[in-house]
């Protein structure tokens, strides 16, 4: 079969690659028929994260379930399913409390060493492992365009916009409004935001936040506190979302952040470090969430529901729509940020 692979450090090529078969009795087979190119997938190309060269890449997936193992009881051959980026037990102390991504088998799919040793879902056909938990069937009425989100970006984002705590009428500011980012958005305007701010330095990004709602502010032209301190009367914002993983976002939510806001972190780390002036967050109050992984399987039905209902949708992110045999291409303007969202079809 086709499949995505890591090349070299910073280039993918499309390859020929084994088909995965049934190994464990509660596996699946998914016969891919849509999957997306994600930011967090840039960590792996980059060696931000360690992945093997000729590893297959990518975790967002939606298609049609091709097999089944024999401890297979919920999911058949046939059905539309969407697949959860982090492939958890699903019998585990954590993943019984709903905290899934702490699952103490947790893996992740194209994630290489670092995510359990599981191939990616940019290909023709990808293995689920605990298929009856870590895939979730999709109704008639949420196409693949949609049903692709619930996997990782869409329910991420909903994910960190709940566990910031928004209440009616707050302040909101969005560090970073890539696709998680935008999201995230429309999720803290559901939970009750007042105002919004979308802090970001590409333009095109910050149009599509400001089309959702937003008041733009481009960083490279406002400094980002004084354009905060601008909308909230010198306050600052009730609540941040971090939505990039980079330091310098971060240090930048927690400058915007009033005293005794919040900032909620969504966007991924891994070896980064930051100095910090404990005193300052305390005496400021500061609420620092690391949202982490998203624990998905908790939370990909609340975010369906909101999808169904036509009050979340993330489409308008989507830029480009590619053969799978065009992948290196969406990477390529995925990385240089001339794509917002890419979607690859085998």
């Amino acid at each position: 079969m086709r499949a995505v692979v890591l090349a070299d450090v910073g280039r993918v090529e499309v390859a020929d690659v084994p088909e995965p078969s049934i190994e464990e009795p509660d596996d699946a087979i998914l016969r891919v028929s849509t999957s997306a190119i994600c930011g967090s997938d840039l960590h792996f190309l980059h060696g931000k994260a360690p992945l093997d060269v000729g590893r297959t890449i990518g975790h967002e997936a939606v298609g049609i379930v091709e097999a089944v193992g024999p401890g297979v009881a919920r999911i058949s051959p046939a059905q539309r399913v969407v697949v959860s980026f982090v492939i958890a037990c699903g019998a585990c102390w954590f993943c019984r409390g709903g905290q899934t991504q702490l699952c103490e088998s947790s893996r992740n799919l194209g994630a290489g060493a670092f995510g359990g040793d599981l191939q990616g879902a940019q290909a023709e056909l990808v293995r689920v492992p605990h298929a009856d938990f870590n895939l979730l069937v999709v109704p008639d009425e949420l196409d693949d365009e949609l049903a692709v989100f619930l996997g990782d970006v869409g329910t991420t984002a909903y994910y960190g916009a709940a566990i910031a705590g928004i209440e009616q009428g707050d302040t909101v500011a969005v560090v970073g409004v890539g696709p998680v980012g935008f999201v995230a958005i429309h999720a803290a305007r559901l939970l009750g935001a007042g105002s919004l701010l979308a802090l970001d330095q590409e333009p095109g990004r910050l149009g599509l936040a400001e089309a959702a709602g937003a008041e733009p502010v481009n960083v490279t032209e406002r400094n980002p506190r004084t354009a905060v301190d601008e909308a909230t009367g010198g306050r600052g914002a009730d609540v941040v979302i971090e939505a990039v993983g980079h330091p310098e976002a971060f240090e930048t939510a927690v400058d915007v952040a009033r005293r005794g806001g919040t900032v909620a972190v969504v966007g991924m780390y891994a070896g980064e470090t930051i100095p910090m002036q404990l005193g300052v967050y305390w005496a400021r109050a500061l609420d620092i969430r690391f949202a982490g992984i998203c624990p998905v399987h908790a939370w990909w039905e609340r975010t369906l529901a909101e999808m169904a209902a036509g009050r979340l949708d993330p489409r308008p992110v989507i830029s480009h729509r590619l053969p799978l045999e065009k992948a290196p291409l969406g990477y390529e303007l995925f990385d240089a940020k001339e794509a917002s969202k890419v979607l690859l079809l085998p």
